[in-house]
């Protein structure tokens, strides 16, 4: 990752990169294919400008690091919720990190986006989970499909499955972006479905535009682009249509002292 605000334009990196992914304006413009990670720029970079985000572990590694908290997890009733990007996507290691908290007196969660494969995630994963986030961005197939790339058919099942057939707690969450799923007619519609499938509790989740900066720091392009929260009249709208379909907030009132809650 490239954070402009800390360069001190020495290109230092340009000169030691063995890759030459750098060019002469400096590491504005790495070539990312070019790029193997190798970490040699951010252990020259004299200003942290150029850094390695993220690391493997080993289960065995995680969770070893995850149970030193164990008293903190006992004193809260909480635990420790796998989350991403998207944990499904490695249901092997997911699934076997869960299944080791728990031997070790850990409660685990799990934030999804909801487009797994049902069956294996049944077997695998969920035996281990005490709750379960899922998302509902869009309930419009083709919007869904538009914004993420992927259509929300499976998503929608997989949560009728969770609803009719876990015992698991579970809470539906919506990911709020202004002018994209943040619009009095798609909120509408994921209020309407929650109430026929019975539910009464919903997480909103306010636009959070630090995300920009991360992007164009790991050298990616922007889709949409909006630099400022969700202002006190936006999240207003919001509540009041999910209320109007007697949809309590999952996190409620206490949370509204903050500016960037819903």
């Amino acid at each position: 990752m490239y954070r402009a605000s800390e360069c001190i334009g020495c290109k230092s990196c340009r000169t030691i990169c063995p890759e030459g992914a750098i060019g002469d304006s400096g590491p504005v413009a790495i070539d990312r294919t070019r790029c193997n990670l190798c970490g040699t720029c951010t252990d020259e970079c004299p200003s942290g400008a150029l850094s390695i985000v993220g690391r493997h572990y080993t289960v065995d590694e995680l969770v070893q690091g995850l149970v030193r908290d164990k008293a903190f997890y006992d004193n809260s009733g909480g635990g420790v919720t796998l989350s991403g990007g998207e944990p499904t996507l490695y249901m092997d290691y997911s699934s076997e990190v869960a299944r080791e908290l728990n031997a070790r007196g850990v409660r685990v969660g799990v934030e999804t986006c909801g487009d797994f494969e049902w069956e294996r995630f049944s077997e695998e994963l969920l035996p281990h989970c005490a709750f379960i986030f899922v998302d509902m961005k869009f309930m419009d197939e083709e919007l869904h499909k538009y914004f993420t790339g992927r259509d929300n058919s499976r998503i929608m099942k997989n949560i009728e499955n969770i609803v009719s057939s876990v015992r698991t707690e579970y809470l539906i969450r919506v990911p709020l972006v202004p002018q994209v799923t943040a619009t009095p007619e798609n909120l509408s519609a994921i209020a309407k479905r929650m109430r026929e499938l019975g539910l009464n509790r919903v997480a909103l989740l306010p636009y959070n535009p630090l995300w920009i900066a991360k992007t164009r720091g790991l050298g990616r392009s922007l889709r949409y682009e909006r630099h400022t929260w969700m202002s006190r009249e936006e999240r207003k709208v919001v509540k009041d249509i999910f209320q109007g379909f007697h949809i309590e907030r999952a996190f409620g009132d206490a949370v509204d002292k903050d500016e960037n809650s819903i």
